[in-house]
């Protein structure tokens, strides 16, 4: 009996300020922080259904055309706001105007006919109550359907709000239908006490899931930066492969397990032969052009495990986990033939290649990858005094001493 005493005008001013301090909110947000597309149609829907149910609360004092006709429109039109802010929000396109502006006529025409012609309040609220219902299944439609796995938990709260909202309001129409008498808006009755009620509870959580679908997917988008700028960080900006630090900590690592569980860890140092000659010939250009594509075909022969990276220059190294010195070798006479192999167009210039490779395995006497890569270089090297184009290794024994005389690229 409480319930069927509330009275319904003072519930409607409830519902528009709480509406108008809701927009205030989503319109802070919108303008201080980050937000994605369909922010600001949820926000301007908020704000048109806060000005639809101050209309409704001057009922009887001002014209029905304002606080009938006009109240109506408002609130659908701010339902096909959520719509279309969700539809944008998920990357669909925006229905079409065309449509949108023909079912919002139609709905005037309706609601004008059951207002002036034959003035019927029952037959206002189904109407009402149909259209609503209609989109707001639409707008949960749109986000139960294929939720994205991050955000699937904002998704599915607010999808369900609004499909409650969609069967609350058939549920409403069912009981209009039904109900004997006049159907008097702001007459207290069970059915206009539970529609507020339900408009006010529903408006306040669909905002917050409004305020959560942007705040998920910010805290996606932080979480994807974040590991973009840590595989920047760790990646040669040119040729997309380890970089100077990050190979050395993944070599590090490769060292530690080699050793611990006794197996071998081969070493190649790679260079290009006369890449200078590239860079004043042709131009940085070219040569960036040289580098890319050789890491490319490089990239292609190795295999998930081994790690490649560009230590300066063109000089790149190679480690090749569970591999001794005839796979290393093998490995490295088919990346020296499949660089000669190729024409690189840089340019407007097909330019041929090679490189010189320098191969040596992991030595229990190694202090470190420093001494490896050392050890790896002076074989390199001698493969370039050998006439480049060539593979060289190093004993284990060898390549403690000082650099070899009279080094040349």
């Amino acid at each position: 009996m409480l319930l069927w005493s509330l009275d319904i005008r003072s519930l409607t001013v409830v519902l528009t300020v709480v509406s108008a301090l809701l927009c205030i909110i989503l319109f802070l947000i919108w303008r201080s922080r980050k937000t994605y597309p369909g922010f600001g149609l949820w926000t301007t829907g908020n704000a048109m259904y806060a000005a639809g149910f101050m209309l409704i609360a001057l009922r009887g004092m001002i014209p029905n055309i304002l606080s009938i006709v006009l109240s109506n429109l408002v609130i659908v039109t701010a339902t096909i706001l959520f719509l279309e802010g969700v539809r944008r929000f998920r990357g669909a396109f925006a229905a079409g105007r065309i449509f949108v502006v023909s079912l919002l006529v139609l709905y005037t025409l309706a609601i004008a006919h059951y207002t002036y012609i034959d003035e019927n309040t029952g037959v206002r609220i189904i109407i009402f109550s149909l259209s609503v219902a209609v989109v707001s299944a639409w707008v949960a439609w749109e986000l139960l359907r294929n939720a994205p796995p991050d955000l699937r938990f904002s998704f599915r709260f607010t999808g369900t709000l609004f499909a409650m909202h969609a069967l609350f309001m058939v549920a409403r129409s069912i009981m209009t239908f039904l109900s004997p008498g006049p159907n008097e808006l702001l007459m207290p009755n069970l059915i206009q006490t539970f529609t507020f009620l339900c408009s006010l509870l529903l408006g306040i959580t669909w905002t917050f899931g409004f305020v959560m679908l942007n705040g998920e997917r910010l805290e996606v988008d932080l979480k994807i930066a974040q590991v973009e700028l840590e595989r920047l960080a760790a990646t040669d900006y040119l040729t997309g492969i380890a970089n100077h630090r990050s190979f050395f900590e993944a070599g590090e690592r490769e060292i530690q397990r080699a050793r611990r569980y006794g197996h071998p860890l081969a070493v190649l140092m790679i260079d290009l032969d006369h890449f200078k000659q590239v860079n004043d010939t042709y131009g940085h250009a070219a040569g960036d052009r040289v580098l890319v594509e050789t890491t490319a075909a490089i990239r292609r022969l190795l295999r998930d495990l081994d790690v490649f990276g560009r230590l300066g220059g063109e000089e790149f190294a190679i480690l090749l986990p569970e591999t001794d010195l005839t796979g290393s070798r093998t490995t490295a006479e088919r990346l020296r033939a499949a660089i000669a192999e190729i024409a690189i167009d840089a340019e407007n210039v097909s330019l041929k290649v090679t490189i010189s490779v320098g191969i040596t395995l992991l030595s229990p006497d190694d202090p470190g990858l420093d001494a490896v890569l050392k050890r790896a270089d002076d074989a390199m090297y001698e493969a370039k005094r050998g006439g480049r184009n060539r593979v060289a290794t190093v004993p284990l024994s060898q390549g403690q001493g000082k650099p070899p005389e009279g080094r040349i690229a």
